[in-house]
């Protein structure tokens, strides 16, 4: 069993986030061990702005963000709220547009992702239950694993993929065409009285230097094993014994005075390295199994259990209409929105905000209040609207995306004048232009922007394998029948002379 602490912590407030980041977790940036996360310049931006959010959702946003569970008696956040009516739906959606909002949808692994994926994990438990192991019950230790989540209100991550070392052993899809390598990929190394020992690699785990824990498994690109040691999904804590961190360059790091309104929401993304790292047999959720014929072991394993949920859906609204709004203001301070092209760009980007926000309200079937909507369409379609967004950006921004005055030089008395007569808009002075060039700067040119722009293409999986997919479960057997009974006798044609 998961050990429950006597008295539930209830919602994650800031000061305790922060408390629990000093656990001793093992974090390597830049080729040295960070002694306090919370104090590095790497990492305490994003661990003080995920405090504020905590803090926020047990003051000014309690009722939408927070509600009393019905099991436990512990008011926790909504992000943990087992949805069974379509209002326990809406609710779930306001949750996740608030910390959309307040993050400007930047976060694609917030506390909101991964918590809705227990929830959905939770519910199908009894599938992972019929998979049999001597030393653990595996949908108890889903059960008992979501209600501790639920009660302390926990910040999960995942990973799922193999170390990007060698592509070509394991074609998309299919059966690796030969042995999993032991040195490379995560698998269990043997059992013991306590639990499995496992030791390899995985990537690419976003958040996981902020998080409290980590669910590991198998993305559907990495699922077919021929090696059943290979085959398995647990959850960990973050400061386990024998877990490396391996953060990559931080995009949310710079000198002087330019202005970058964003940089501090630098999620970050890690290796994370196993070696004989102890997994308790409560926290194992499924071993040796294979996911092709359980159906349910992987990530995106089923409709309930993926991360397509309103946290991702509402980000990527936010993300869409933070860019076109931005585009917007940009055309209307350098005098080009009534220009056809701009406008119609912009309209463009208009475009992709309201079908994004038809599909959403699509979703909310009340016949079927659940966490995992099956959106899979959706993910593939914002993978390839994103790129398209940052584009269309760049492209109503100019060069002025690129060149624009820091806050020193703005506050240089022997500059200034330069820059008021040569660095101005339309209407707008030299400080309200540059300051908003920095948001355009930091979604669609910076460092930053780049990695927000690969997150999104890549982090739903690999979309071509998911395209794949979709053609393989999209039925159209109706219209497919009608051409063929169309096509079976002679066509309308014209006379024949």
């Amino acid at each position: 069993m998961v050990t429950t602490p006597s008295t539930p912590a209830g919602a994650m407030t800031g000061a305790r986030f922060i408390e629990s980041m000093k656990d001793g977790r093992e974090v390597w940036c830049d080729g040295q061990k960070v002694a306090d996360i919370t104090v590095h310049p790497a990492f305490k931006d994003m661990v003080h702005e995920l405090a504020r959010v905590y803090d926020l959702q047990n003051t000014t946003y309690r009722d939408e963000m927070t509600y009393v569970d019905d099991e436990s008696g512990v008011r926790t956040s909504l992000s943990w709220l087992v949805p069974k009516t379509p209002e326990d739906s809406k609710r779930k959606r306001r949750n996740s547009e608030l910390w959309n909002e307040i993050t400007w949808g930047q976060l694609g692994r917030s506390p909101d992702i991964l918590a809705p994926f227990v929830v959905g994990l939770m519910m199908r438990r009894e599938e992972y239950g019929t998979v049999k192991h001597p030393k653990c019950d595996f949908a108890e230790n889903i059960l008992n694993y979501y209600r501790y989540c639920r009660d302390n209100d926990l910040f999960l991550t995942h990973a799922l993929g193999d170390p990007q070392v060698d592509r070509s052993t394991q074609p998309q899809n299919e059966t690796r065409a030969t042995p999993e390598d032991e040195s490379i990929a995560l698998h269990v190394v043997e059992e013991t009285n306590e639990g499995i020992i496992v030791s390899g690699g995985k990537q690419l785990s976003t958040a996981a230097v902020h998080s409290n824990e980590t669910y590991v498994s198998l993305s559907q690109t990495f699922a077919r094993r021929n090696d059943k040691r290979f085959i398995l999904s647990f959850s960990i804590a973050t400061n386990s014994p024998g877990l490396k961190i391996l953060a990559r360059e931080p995009v949310g790091r710079w000198f002087g005075s330019w202005g970058h309104p964003l940089m501090k929401l630098d999620e970050q993304d890690n290796m994370l390295f196993f070696e004989q790292v102890l997994v308790p047999w409560d926290r194992v959720f499924m071993l040796y199994e294979t996911p092709q014929r359980l159906g349910v072991a992987v990530a995106g394993g089923g409709a309930a259990v993926n991360f397509a949920g309103w946290a991702n859906l509402t980000r990527a609204h936010y993300r869409m209409r933070l860019m076109t709004a931005v585009a917007t203001m940009v055309a209307e301070a350098i005098g080009v929105i009534e220009f056809r092209e701009v406008a119609a760009k912009l309209g463009e980007m208009v475009t992709y905000c309201e079908m994004w926000r038809h599909a959403m309200n699509g979703l909310e079937n009340p016949d079927k209040p659940t966490t995992g909507m099956p959106a899979a369409g959706m993910g593939v379609w914002m993978a390839q609207t994103s790129a398209r967004m940052v584009e269309l950006l760049r492209e109503i921004c100019g060069s002025g995306i690129i060149m624009q005055p820091s806050e020193n030089d703005l506050a240089n008395p022997e500059l200034r004048p330069y820059l008021e007569r040569f660095m101005r808009g339309k209407d707008v002075d030299v400080e309200y232009k540059s300051r908003l060039f920095r948001y355009a700067h930091d979604l669609a040119a910076s460092s930053f922007g780049m990695r927000q722009d690969i997150y999104e293409y890549w982090h739903g999986g690999d979309p071509n394998r998911n395209r794949i997919n979709l053609l393989r479960g999209y039925d159209q057997s109706d219209i497919i029948n009608r051409i063929k009974d169309e096509i079976s006798r002679p066509l309308p044609h014209g006379e024949v002379p």
